[in-house]
């Protein structure tokens, strides 16, 4: 599984994102998680306290008319092994870099080389991509088989929804829509027909997820039974996961 991650900051993709990661790698699959997002999230949500700064700097070089590149070609999957972080459950984390202060083009390079050129067999890669639409719009999906556009029933969220729905529209990957935070009376199915794209699953609202998250708890660990955690551990099912 190939799945990217996108929505309006504070939609729940990173709870949803990790939680995936989580879920596959329980079937004892290898997964690599790819934290894109400048904000912090999807280490927390995965149960790790603190993700990895960032892919090394020196690995890549600006070069006159082509920009930053990798000075010579690695394997992704050396650089996984290298500089990815343990999740719980056997999870390979590996973090873009975090706001204020880690973040430059050079590991953004390398990053992006993992992200693009990462094809080892048998893996399946989790991407919690940045909050609202300018960066899905530079490529950090393409890597995705299925990019799962992340919404809540607020107009805000509903808006970002429909700008990337139209950025993603060109991508060689089936779009599908998440309705997070879901409460009696929304129209899901409404939501998603406004979208253009079908409706994946829904996700509710859920007081356990909030409250373990406010304890920087992963809440797959601390609420596993909540009704959030068991519907994002139902879309596996329908994103193709499921044996």
């Amino acid at each position: 599984m190939r799945v990217a991650f996108a929505g309006k900051g504070g939609a729940g993709k990173s709870f949803i994102s990790a939680t995936v990661a989580r879920s596959l790698a329980r079937r004892s699959d290898p997964v690599l998680a790819l934290d894109v997002d400048t904000m912090p999230g999807m280490a927390l949500s995965l149960g790790v306290d603190a993700g990895p700064d960032g892919l090394p700097e020196e690995l890549a070089e600006e070069r006159p008319g082509v920009g930053w590149v990798m000075r010579e070609a690695i394997p992704a999957i050396d650089l996984v092994h290298r500089y990815s972080v343990a999740a719980p459950d056997g999870v390979r984390l590996l973090t873009l870099g975090k706001m204020p202060g880690h973040m430059n083009p050079g590991s953004s390079a390398v990053f992006r080389h993992v992200v693009l050129t990462f094809d080892e067999p048998g893996w399946s890669m989790v991407a919690d991509l940045p909050a609202g639409v300018r960066q899905p719009s530079f490529g950090w999906a393409d890597f995705a088989d299925v990019v799962v556009i992340v919404v809540e029933p607020t107009e805000k969220s509903q808006l970002t929804a429909r700008r990337l729905a139209g950025i993603v529209a060109d991508r060689d990957a089936r779009v599908v829509v998440v309705i997070s935070k879901w409460r009696p009376g929304d129209d899901a199915d409404a939501i998603a027909a406004s979208l253009g794209r079908p409706l994946l699953g829904v996700v509710p609202y859920d007081d356990e997820v909030r409250a373990a998250e406010a304890a920087r708890r992963a809440p797959l660990d601390a609420a596993p039974n909540a009704s959030a955690v068991r519907a994002v551990q139902g879309l596996l099912a329908a994103l193709g996961g499921e044996r």
